[in-house]
């Protein structure tokens, strides 16, 4: 079955927002079986809207979209649909039960004078948003089905894992997910070295199993095996390439087979061994703790960091040695190592991970460019740094910087 996701508001645009539903929405429709075909992000004028959601309609069996439901004039997605359906808003008592219950929830009474969340085209049905205020909609019309849902990305992941999903059971009851990925996630290669250099027979190899795709990251690459099976047939898939594998130019740059990013790996693998995480960060800026945080059940293993921007911070609390920043400038080895040793030490942790460097713009020199990061790790019996060069801007070069220093991290732990 296939599927196509619209995505509304002139915000996208103009790029005032980043688009950060899709990701959510492309995973969901995978796992409840439908075939991702298109994506399109369009303006909240009535005459675009109308259109992109016609031809959707026309090309798949479910559109999702997210925006336009709001209390504000530019929230037109429900007068769209109304013109889908052929009918026109009306008061419905659904829509009133479920406006009442939303601002229950913020223990607020609603007011029918403030928003039209009770208006609804003739032929839709309203749907409970668990986490916010304006309700989904749904219609379905010849045998096809249009969810709707608000553009905030904690409402639209509250609705696709409760209300749509009754819904497509509803609708959809007999559809299949025989639709299974394979993810081989690699760091520290470019996709040039992987298909011509190190296996340049591995496209063709994965191409007899199924549809293959190479997506690069931050620092790394990821390749995608789609094929039809069962849950049981991926299993029996990603054991059949982790053998193939083994021992291959590759294999010491594969980090996962499951689409995990690397601060879950990290966490997972520090669960494994029992073992506790600190950090010591200083152009980071907190980044890492940041995204390890990001992950639920962090606080079993990541205890916590010491952003230590300023040299004094440095020394008083990490007790970089005085000398080892005058001789060596803070960004040095030397200095990434004392830090990651200060931060195993104060914090009393099992392992550590300290990052120094220049984010730019300014700051570089002709020995320490901008994107010059020194990144330090420590256990009980070793601690050392190394140093990496990257281009890009501020923003870019920090993220790299944290990419890099969880992998660290992630190495050491499997040492351990």
């Amino acid at each position: 079955m296939k599927a196509q996701i619209v995505i509304i508001g002139d915000e996208l645009l103009v790029g005032r927002i980043q688009d950060t539903n899709t990701q959510v929405i492309a995973k969901w429709l995978g796992a409840q079986g439908f075939e991702l075909t298109q994506v399109t992000i369009t303006s909240d004028r009535p005459e675009s809207l109308l259109h992109c959601l016609t031809k959707a309609l026309e090309g798949s069996d479910l559109v999702l979209t997210t925006g336009g439901l709001g209390p504000t004039e530019d929230d037109i997605t429900k007068q769209i649909i109304a013109k889908l359906a052929g009918t026109k808003l009306e008061k419905n008592e659904e829509a009133i039960r479920l406006a009442k219950l939303h601002y229950g929830r913020i223990d607020k009474d609603w007011d029918q004078q403030t928003n039209s969340y009770h208006l609804i085209p003739q032929g839709v049905e309203p749907v409970l948003n668990p986490a916010g205020l304006a309700p989904g909609l749904s219609l379905a019309k010849d045998g096809k089905l249009l969810l709707s849902a608000p553009g905030v990305p904690r409402e639209l992941k509250a609705m696709l894992e409760g209300p749509f999903i009754e819904l497509l059971e509803r609708h959809f009851p007999k559809r299949i997910n025989d639709h299974q990925v394979m993810t081989i996630r690699t760091f520290g290669t470019p996709e040039e070295k992987i298909f011509f250099e190190m296996m340049p027979n591995l496209w063709q190899e994965l191409s007899h199993e199924g549809k293959v795709s190479s997506l690069p990251q931050i620092l790394g690459v990821d390749i995608h095996l789609s094929f039809r099976g069962s849950p049981q047939d991926q299993i029996a898939m990603t054991e059949k390439w982790q053998k193939r594998l083994k021992g291959s130019p590759l294999e010491e740059h594969i980090w996962s087979y499951e689409f995990k990013s690397i601060e879950e790996v990290v966490l997972e693998k520090a669960r494994e061994k029992d073992l506790k995480i600190a950090l010591a960060e200083s152009c980071t800026g907190g980044l890492v703790a940041n995204r390890l945080t990001n992950i639920s059940g962090s606080s079993s293993h990541f205890i916590g960091g010491v952003v230590a921007y300023a040299n004094e911070v440095k020394q008083g609390v990490l007790k970089v040695k005085e000398d080892s920043l005058r001789e060596y400038g803070a960004v040095s080895e030397v200095v990434a190592t004392e830090m990651a040793e200060g931060v195993l030490n104060v914090l009393e942790s099992d392992v550590s991970l300290s990052l120094t460097g220049i984010a730019g713009p300014g700051g570089g020199s002709e020995y320490k460019p901008v994107g010059t990061v020194c990144i330090g790790t420590a256990n009980k019996k070793l601690a050392e740094a190394k140093t990496y060069l990257y281009r890009g801007d501020r923003t870019f070069l920090k993220r790299r910087f944290s990419e890099v220093g969880l992998h660290r991290l992630r190495k050491i732990i499997e040492k351990y």
